[in-house]
């Protein structure tokens, strides 16, 4: 009798799990590149608010490791306060917030194929362990 009765729920079990999962599976992926997005994004702007100082030596440590490249060390300091003199502030991180929007929309496609895959798995497990 359990036989039966686990023959006639299985193939609603599994539309059910396909149909749901799938749907879900995206939905849920989708959602957690869009949380990881937004998360990186927040952590760039709290620290260039937070830590202006250490964020503005970087930059120019940065900037005078660029303009330096093989000229002669004893440029040094006359180089290092042209930079100064020419940037007061550490600029607003648009490049790391461009990258990591470039990152999420290369994920994006990868996750919502997870999820596809992923969603009905989970559904079809947690369905037949309710059974």
């Amino acid at each position: 009798m359990n036989v039966l009765k686990s023959m006639i729920r299985h193939p609603a079990v599994l539309l059910w799990s396909l149909v749901y999962g799938i749907a879900g599976g995206v939905f849920f992926k989708a959602i957690s590149v869009y949380e990881y997005w937004l998360e990186s994004n927040r952590v760039q702007i709290m620290q260039w608010k937070r830590y202006p100082n250490r964020n503005y030596r970087q930059f120019t440590t940065s900037m005078l490791m660029g303009r330096l490249g093989f000229e002669s060390w004893s440029t040094l300091p006359l180089t290092y306060s042209q930079i100064t003199n020419k940037f007061d502030r550490a600029p607003y991180p648009y490049l790391i917030i461009l990258c990591n929007t470039l990152i999420a929309l290369v994920y994006l496609p990868v996750a919502l194929l997870a999820g596809v895959v992923e969603g009905p798995a989970f559904v079809y497990q947690k369905a037949q362990g309710n059974a």
